[in-house]
C-alpha cells in the first residue's frame, strides 16, 4: 500500500485546527480532549501550537497554554483568531499572533451551559463564529465586538450538536447537524430553517461543497447503515442525490476537499480512512492506517488463540481515527487524529491519480 504519512505528533488526544493564514501554512492548533493520564483530579486542558514542518523535519512545538477545562471543539479564523470550545460551555478566544508572541491570556465568553461540541468560523465573514453544544443549543457570536455579542438560534432538537457548517457561498446560511439525525439549514436573515433533512441513521458530520452552495454531504454514525449522503438541496430535501457506500461501521468524520470539489475524505469505526471520487461516487483508495500493520502483527502473534484474540482486537480498535481534516492551504494534504493519541499529516497526491485523472491542483492552467 502506498505510504501517505508525512509526519506525526505523538501523545496527543485532541481537537485540531489548521492555520488558514498564508504566512503559516504548516501550522496547526491542538486542544486536548483528555487528561493524558495525569490523574482523576485533573480536569484541565492544553492548547498547543505546532509547526508540522511538512518539508520532512520533526514537528516543532511553538507555544503551549494551560486551560482550566478541556477542549470540546477548536477553530482558527482567517483573521488569526483561535477559538476553543470548552467542556464547561465557555469559549476562549486568542489572537494567534499575540499568543505566539507570549501573550497567552484569552478572552473568555460564557456562551453555553453545557460542553461545546462544534465550532466554525465563517469563511466569508471571519469574525462570525458559530457554536453548538451537547444540549442542542446553537449560538452565533460576533467576535469583532469587545466583548463579543452572542445570538442564540431557536431550539429544534435537544440532541447533541454533531457539527456546524457555514455555507461556502451564501453568508446568511448555516447548517446544523444533530446527533439524532436532524440537519437544519438555517436562514439567519429570517432566523428560521430554510429546510430540514432527517436521517434515521443519526448524523456524525456534515460538509458543504466548497464551490457549490446547494450541495451538502451528511455522514451516518450508525453501524447498521454507515453511509454518506450527497444532497442537492435544489432538487430534494427528502431524497439524496447519491449515496456513498464503503464503510462497514459508523462514520466518525468527513471533510470536503477545498481545492477539488470532486474529492472527499472520511474516517470511520471500521479503521478505514477513505478518499472518495465524487465524480464516479466510488472510493479511490484508503489512507494507510497504523492498524493495518498492527493487525497483521497481532494475527501472527496470536494465531488461533481465540481468548487472546479478543484483546488483540481491542488493541487495534485503539488505533481508530476519529477526525480528519484537509489543510486549507497545502493542496492534497490532510491531518488525522486517532485514539492511540497520534496526530498525523498525510499527502494524497500519489493516491488521488488512481482515479484516472489528476486533481485540479495538478492540472495545467488554461489560457
Amino acid at each position: 500500500m502506498l505510504s501517505t504519512k508525512i509526519t506525526q505528533i505523538d501523545d496527543k488526544s485532541c481537537n485540531i485546527a489548521w492555520c488558514p493564514l498564508n504566512a503559516n501554512p504548516n501550522t496547526v492548533a491542538l486542544g486536548t480532549k483528555d487528561s493524558g493520564g495525569v490523574g482523576f483530579e485533573d480536569y484541565g486542558g492544553e492548547l498547543d501550537i505546532y509547526d508540522f514542518n511538512l518539508g520532512g523535519n520533526t514537528p516543532e512545538l511553538l507555544q503551549t497554554v494551560k486551560t482550566a477545562n478541556r477542549f470540546g471543539a477548536l477553530a482558527w479564523s482567517t483573521v488569526g483568531i483561535i477559538a476553543g470550545g470548552m467542556t464547561d460551555g465557555s469559549i476562549l478566544l486568542w489572537q494567534s499572533r499575540e499568543l505566539l508572541g507570549g501573550d497567552n491570556k484569552p478572552t473568555n465568553v460564557s456562551a453555553h451551559k453545557t460542553e461545546i461540541k462544534s465550532l466554525a468560523f465563517h469563511p466569508l465573514a471571519p469574525y462570525k463564529l458559530s457554536a453548538g453544544g451537547s444540549d442542542g443549543h446553537v449560538s452565533i457570536l460576533d467576535v469583532s465586538k469587545n466583548p463579543p455579542t452572542t445570538t442564540g438560534l431557536p431550539s429544534l432538537s435537544a440532541s447533541e450538536v454533531a457539527k456546524i457548517a457555514w455555507n461556502t457561498q451564501v453568508e446568511h446560511i448555516i447548517a446544523v447537524a444533530h446527533a439524532d439525525g436532524l440537519v437544519a439549514v438555517w436562514d439567519l436573515k429570517q432566523m428560521k430553517p430554510w429546510c430540514q433533512l432527517r436521517s434515521p441513521e443519526g448524523v456524525s458530520d456534515i460538509a458543504w461543497n466548497p464551490t457549490q452552495g446547494l450541495h451538502l454531504v451528511t455522514a451516518s454514525s450508525d453501524d447498521r447503515n454507515p453511509i454518506i449522503k450527497l444532497w442537492d438541496l435544489r432538487s430534494s430535501t427528502s431524497m439524496p442525490l447519491a449515496t456513498l457506500t464503503g464503510h462497514t461501521q459508523g462514520i466518525l468524520s468527513l471533510d470536503w476537499c477545498p481545492h477539488d470539489e470532486t474529492l472527499l475524505i472520511s474516517t470511520g469505526k471500521d479503521n478505514r480512512t477513505i478518499l472518495w471520487d465524487l465524480f464516479t461516487l466510488k472510493p479511490i483508495a484508503d489512507i494507510p492506517n497504523d492498524a493495518d500493520d498492527q493487525s497483521q502483527q497481532i494475527d501472527q502473534a496470536l494465531g488461533d488463540n481465540s481468548a487472546t484474540s479478543v484483546y488483540g482486537s481491542a488493541a487495534v480498535a485503539q488505533l481508530k481515527r476519529y477526525h480528519v481534516q484537509w489543510s486549507p492551504l497545502k493542496r492534497g494534504v490532510l491531518a488525522t487524529c486517532s485514539l492511540d493519541r497520534k496526530v498525523q499529516a498525510h499527502s494524497v497526491n500519489g493516491l488521488v491519480t488512481q482515479c484516472g485523472r489528476p486533481p485540479k491542483w495538478l492540472k495545467p492552467s488554461s489560457g
